[in-house]
């Protein structure tokens, strides 16, 4: 009997070595897990057991654990989802002994904690119903995944707003690879959509430059290259064929970006078509600079014009200076009225026009004085100018009062043998006009010389 009752006793001996470290090992995996571990009542929700890695979670002891939720699960979860978190179990344990899901809730410092909730329901010898669970803490990646979300939100409306302006505008839009000179092209088509036109060498061919005014493709490659070179913004105006025979104005809004090896790799832009706004400018700039009544150039525009000429002319140019006055205007106004003097002025200003080329300088200085700058030309070629005006201008002006003799009186000076810059050439041409009607009228007279 003695040895039975040892034998007994150092088998229990044994199965509590064995308990222990079976406890003991247990502990280790519990505490090597991530997150932490929970069991609960699944019919009272009153915890019954909670590990170290769930109180690291929430940075307490178990003792200030069990207070602040009162050891209840309803009340470990954030009161904003009990309700689903409830329906979501009962959904899930109808069909499954384990369950799934995530939920927040509230630390004892009011912070907001984030948790994945993965449960297994066993029932007790007793039949007591027990949840066992793994909770993970969640909040970082919760947080990651929210500002992600927000910033998806906020691309896609950023996206759909630009699908909705790109719609509302006419804009030429652009997006050029500049590894690949591809040039991708949105424009609308008559019926007002939208499409996408892709051109293959665009710089490195022709496509760009051929569709470029001419006077206007300096400026382009100038802008181009700058924007190859470096990043940023910046905007450039130019004109652009539509088809064979019309140029159409656009300003173009631009920016440049550049890739890992700091080098630009893509140019983007908007060119919105100001045609309208630019013969308007046209418009006011011509009505600012012209004479009202004859249409030619009035005094400010006609001596800004002049010495923009004059100071990019090499001295080797020769460009000749005509002052030009209607002689006895003043009488033709005393003897025959206003009227007929102002068509008097246009009669003057319509033959200067007549005489002088296309593309020389003529404007109207005030009252009967008339200016104009033949540029390129020589003296010979100036002195036929010279003589046609004064036999065109050479008339009777009539008018029921009876009728005046009109000539003109011409004063010519060269650049840049007589001046070097506008006023000096001025000073010159007036000069010589003061001799041409010193001699009597109706001729004219080249500065440095005695007669014609």
């Amino acid at each position: 009997m003695a040895d039975t009752s040892i034998s007994e006793e150092n088998n229990i001996k044994e199965l509590r070595r064995e308990l222990d470290r079976t406890r003991d090992e247990l502990n280790i995996l519990l505490s090597s897990m991530p997150g932490g571990v929970m069991s609960y009542d699944a019919d009272t929700g009153r915890i019954l057991y909670v590990n170290e890695g769930l109180l690291t979670i929430f940075g307490c002891g178990e003792k200030e654990f069990r207070e602040h939720f009162m050891d209840s699960f309803s009340l470990f979860v954030m009161k904003e989802d009990r309700h689903r978190v409830k329906d979501l179990i009962d959904t899930q344990i109808q069909f499954f002994d384990h369950i799934e899901l995530s939920y927040r809730s509230v630390g004892l410092m009011k912070e907001v904690v984030w948790l994945t909730h993965k449960a297994t329901l066993r029932r007790n010898d007793d039949g007591q119903r027990v949840f066992f669970c793994i909770l993970t803490d969640i909040t970082e990646q919760k947080a990651i995944q929210e500002q992600l979300q927000a910033t998806n939100d906020q691309l896609y409306m950023e996206t759909e707003r630009f699908k909705l302006i790109e719609e509302a505008i006419d804009n030429v839009e652009y997006d050029y690879n500049v590894e690949s000179d591809n040039l991708s092209i949105s424009r609308k088509d008559a019926s007002g959509a939208r499409y996408w036109k892709n051109v293959d060498n665009a710089f490195k061919g022709t496509y760009v430059y051929d569709s470029v005014h001419p006077d206007d493709i300096d400026v382009v490659k100038s802008v181009f290259n700058s924007a190859v070179k470096d990043p940023g913004k910046g905007v450039v105006e130019y004109r652009m064929s539509v088809d064979r025979d019309a140029y159409l104005w656009y300003r173009l809004n631009y920016a440049s970006f550049e890739g890992k090896n700091d080098r630009i790799i893509r140019i983007v832009g908007s060119a919105k078509d100001i045609t309208d706004e630019k013969l308007e400018q046209e418009r006011l700039r011509s009505e600012a600079e012209r004479d009202g009544m004859t249409g030619l150039l009035n005094k400010t525009a006609m001596q800004l014009y002049c010495a923009a000429h004059l100071s990019k002319s090499d001295f080797t140019d020769c460009h000749a200076l005509f002052m030009i006055d209607t002689d006895n205007f003043k009488s033709v106004n005393d003897t025959l009225g206003h009227g007929t003097g102002d068509d008097t002025i246009k009669f003057v200003a319509e033959n200067i026009r007549n005489v002088f080329r296309d593309t020389d300088l003529v404007g109207r200085m005030g009252g009967d004085e008339f200016m104009v700058l033949m540029s390129h030309t020589t003296k010979d070629i100036v002195r036929d100018r010279a003589r046609r005006l004064n036999d065109r201008i050479r008339s009777e002006v009539t008018g029921s009062s009876g009728s005046v003799h009109i000539s003109c009186s011409i004063g010519i000076a060269f650049f840049a043998k007589d001046g070097e810059n506008y006023d000096s050439l001025f000073k010159a041409a007036d000069s010589a006009l003061y001799e041409a009607k010193e001699s009597g009228k109706d001729c004219y007279r080249i500065y440095g010389e005695s007669g014609t």
